[in-house]
């Protein structure tokens, strides 16, 4: 008997010590220090509210994420691995040498411009095009030189969505002041962001664009100008492969053309553009 009593009351310990453990991890959990609000000057949403969008997404829910939110900071934890985004009051900047921070970046901003009210993943297609170096995005950065990535967002203001009227794969004879807003595909580039601007003072013709799609750019860039007629006036040529990207998925470039006279300038309506593979 003594042994039996001696049984029931080494359990009842046990039972008590567990029920006391139990008690202090609930209170322990229950009583931790609520995470600070981090206000964003100009805008509805704060940096937790970034966080907990990111975290909806399924990228998130994919990869086992979950993050804190502190002043200047908003860290991020994806597989196991840690993602410091630094906030300098209008934007989020991260420095990683991971390859799957370029993912995680996408998913990030999509967040924030679901909260300035971009549809459920509707900004996912203006980022791969981004990220492959097919467009440019104001208030959007990424660079990787030596496999260490760069990225930053601004989140002050909804970024411009990826829109183009026309894709073009030839060459094209478009009008200078009306015809911009396309895509110029060739030998597996795209070239977009495309501007033009005539410069009366100087009798200048300036086109601007960027050019992404291939990890080098061993190709030569021709420009026509035409008359209304569509008789070529001029002929400019750059030969992109002696630039430098500078860590970025797209090349930017501007090409110039001096005229010689106030007539020749102004006879200067239309353009088509081209690309050649160097050598040719």
């Amino acid at each position: 008997m003594k042994s039996i009593n001696k049984k029931i009351i080494i359990f009842i310990l046990i039972t008590i010590v567990l029920i006391i453990t139990i008690i202090f991890v609930l209170l322990h959990r229950n009583t931790k220090t609520p995470e600070s609000i981090v206000y964003i000057d100009g805008v509805a949403f704060t940096l937790n509210d970034i966080k907990d969008k990111f975290l909806e997404s399924s990228y998130a829910e994919n990869n086992n994420c979950w993050g804190t939110v502190a002043e200047q900071t908003l860290s991020l934890t994806c597989n196991g691995d840690t993602y410091e985004f630094i906030f300098n009051d209008y934007e989020l900047e991260l420095d990683s040498n991971l390859t799957a921070s370029t993912e995680l970046f996408k998913y990030l901003v999509n967040a924030i411009q679901e909260l300035h009210g971009y549809e459920k993943d509707e900004y996912l297609v203006t980022l791969d095009k981004f990220l492959t170096g097919k467009t440019a995005i104001t208030g959007l950065e990424y660079t990787n030189t030596d496999d260490n990535m760069h990225y930053s967002v601004y989140v002050l203001e909804p970024l411009d969505k990826y829109m183009v009227d026309e894709v073009i794969t030839n060459e094209t004879i478009k009008n200078i002041i009306e015809e911009s807003n396309y895509e110029f595909q060739s030998l597996g580039y795209t070239i977009n962001n495309i501007e033009l601007t005539k410069d009366a003072e100087e009798y200048l013709v300036i086109f601007s664009g960027i050019i992404g799609g291939q990890d080098s750019y061993n190709v030569i860039f021709n420009i026509n100008y035409y008359d209304d007629e569509n008789n070529l006036v001029i002929t400019e040529s750059m030969d992109l492969s002696t630039h430098d990207p500078y860590g970025n998925p797209y090349l930017g470039f501007v090409v110039t053309a001096r005229l010689e006279d106030q007539d020749t300038f102004d006879r200067i309506t239309k353009y088509s553009i081209s690309l050649s593979e160097v050598g040719e």
